[in-house]
C-alpha cells in the first residue's frame, strides 16, 4: 500500500465567511493541490450545517478528487491553533468526496472571544497520510535475498558443539561462542578468559524480540536464507548489530535503510541512525531532508524527528554550493 503524508494551509478572510453565515449548507473551497499522482485534493469551510444532531454548527473537510485508485484511507488532523482547536479523525474514501468534522456552534465560531479568527482571518492546517492503491498495482511482498554459505547453514542448523545460548522472549537460540567473538568485540569481551567465572554459558536478550533476534544470528552466521523486513525490522536490526557491535552486518543494513528512505520513513530513519551512531545512513538522511524542507515537501512523522537534526537542517540550507572555477 502507497503512503503519501500531506499538509495543507489555508488562510480563509471573515470576510468571505460571513456572508455565509446564515446561509444554509453554503460553503467556500480551496484550491486544488495535485503533486500526487492520480489525486487532487483540497479543503471547504461550510460556517453553517443543517443536517440532523449537527444544525446549527461549523464545518471543515478534507476533500479528494482521484482516478486509478481503489479506495484511499487517510488519517486526518484538522487544526486551527489560535482557538486552540484540534481534531483527528480517520476517513475512508470510496469515491471521490469531501469528508471532514465539525468544529464548534456557528455562533461560537464567529465569537472574537473564540478566536477562531486572527486579524480578520481563520488559519485552516490539515495534515496527515493518505494510504491507498492503485487499480493496476499489485500487492507484493519485498523480499530480501540473504546470500550466505554452505558452511554457515550447517553451523546453523546443526546444535553440534553450540556452547552458549541466548534467551529470549522465553525462548532459547544455541549458538558458538566463537561465531559471534570473531565477529563482535562486545562478545569476545564477554567471553574473555578473566571473565569466565562472572559469565554463564547464557544471555537474556530484553530489548529486542525474538523474531528480530533470530534474523540478526542467522545473519551473523551468513546463512542462506529470504526474509520479509519491513523498514521498521531493518532498523530494529540496526540497533542489534550496534549495540553489540558487529560493523559488516550493520554496514549491510545501513545500505538496505538508505534505499528506504522517502517522505514517509526519513524521519524515523533519521533519528535511527543518531541512536546507532551510523554516520553514511544520517548523511544520506540529511541530504533528503533539507532538499524536503527547501521544496516544502510534507514528511511523515516530522514531529519525532530529533531536534538537533532539525536543527541541522535548517543551517545546511544556508549553505550555497560552489564548484572549481
Amino acid at each position: 500500500m502507497i503512503e503519501v503524508p500531506f499538509a495543507l494551509e489555508w488562510i480563509v478572510p471573515e470576510n468571505h465567511l460571513i456572508s455565509l453565515k446564515d446561509s444554509v449548507n453554503g460553503y467556500l473551497c480551496s484550491s486544488w493541490i495535485t503533486n500526487i499522482s492520480g489525486i487532487k485534493y483540497g479543503l471547504s469551510i461550510c460556517p453553517y450545517r443543517d443536517i440532523d444532531e449537527h444544525r446549527g454548527k461549523a464545518l471543515v473537510a478534507l476533500h479528494l478528487d482521484f482516478v486509478n485508485v481503489k479506495k484511499i484511507e487517510a488519517e486526518c488532523t484538522f487544526k486551527i491553533d489560535s482557538a486552540n482547536c484540534s481534531k483527528k479523525l480517520p476517513i475512508v474514501y470510496e469515491k471521490s468526496f469531501g469528508w471532514g468534522t465539525f468544529i464548534d456552534e456557528t455562533k461560537s465560531f464567529f465569537d472574537p472571544e473564540k478566536k477562531y479568527f486572527v486579524d480578520g482571518n481563520c488559519t485552516l492546517k490539515v495534515n496527515g497520510i493518505l494510504k491507498y492503491e492503485t487499480n493496476d498495482s499489485e500487492v507484493t511482498v519485498e523480499l530480501q535475498k540473504w546470500e550466505g554459505n554452505e558452511l554457515g547453514d550447517r553451523l546453523w542448523e546443526k546444535d553440534d558443539y553450540k556452547d552458549f545460548t541466548i534467551s529470549v522472549d522465553r525462548k532459547n537460540i544455541k549458538v558458538h561462542k566463537n561465531v559471534l567473538a570473531v565477529q563482535s568485540t562486545v562478545f569476545h569481551a564477554m567471553f574473555e578468559s578473566k571473565m569466565k567465572k562472572s559469565v554463564k554459558n547464557k544471555v537474556e536478550i530484553k530489548d529486542f524480540s525474538f523474531d528480530i533476534v533470530e534474523k540478526a544470528l542467522k545473519l551473523i552466521y551468513n546463512c542462506n536464507f529470504i526474509t520479509t523486513l519491513s523498514t521498521q525490522d531493518m532498523m530494529k536490526l540496526l540497533q542489534f548489530f550496534d549495540k553489540y557491535n558487529f560493523q559488516s552486518l550493520k554496514n549491510k543494513i545501513e545500505q538496505l535503510l538508505i534505499a528506504k528512505i522517502s517522505t514517509s520513513t526519513v524521519c524515523r530513519i533519521t533519528n535511527s541512525s543518531i541512536i546507532t551512531n551510523s554516520t553514511k545512513l544520517k548523511n544520506e538522511c540529511m541530504k533528503f531532508l533539507v532538499i524536503s524542507f527547501l521544496s516544502k515537501t510534507t514528511l511523515r512523522d516530522i514531529e519525532i524527528l530529533d531536534k538537533n537534526a532539525c536543527m541541522e537542517v535548517l543551517q545546511n540550507m544556508v549553505y550555497q554550493s560552489v564548484t572549481i572555477q
